[in-house]
């Protein structure tokens, strides 16, 4: 089950959207394959900067206004603000470079078998 806020499901979708998007049409008009072995991987890893990149900025744009919330204790109302676009608790802008961090790591346990 995926905790999120606000826009926090869209920071997968929006970190592949550039490697789908840009990576079909590098195939189909350039005939440059992207996960293809004949290629330089200088493009898939530049696709992933960019969706991290992308999703580091939706998620500041969203975040720049939080949320208030009210508690009411007895020395009276406690206002507590809270970002509005999170995912598993986590800050959606943080995810960008938490994903890269996480495909550099897989690609560099790929490489090293």
């Amino acid at each position: 089950m995926i905790f999120y806020t606000g826009l926090g499901y869209l920071v997968l979708p929006l970190f592949i959207a550039p490697f789908m998007v840009i990576g079909l049409i590098l195939d189909k008009w350039i005939g440059l394959d992207v996960l293809g072995r004949r290629s330089s991987w200088l493009v898939l890893h530049s696709l992933m900067v960019l969706g991290a990149i992308l999703v580091f900025v939706v998620g500041w744009y969203g975040n720049r206004k939080k949320v208030a919330e009210v508690t009411y204790e007895q020395t009276g109302p406690v206002t507590t603000f809270r970002p509005r676009h999170t995912l598993y608790w986590i800050r959606m802008e943080y995810w960008g470079p938490i994903g890269l961090a996480i495909y550099f790591v897989f690609v560099a346990l790929r490489s090293r078998g």
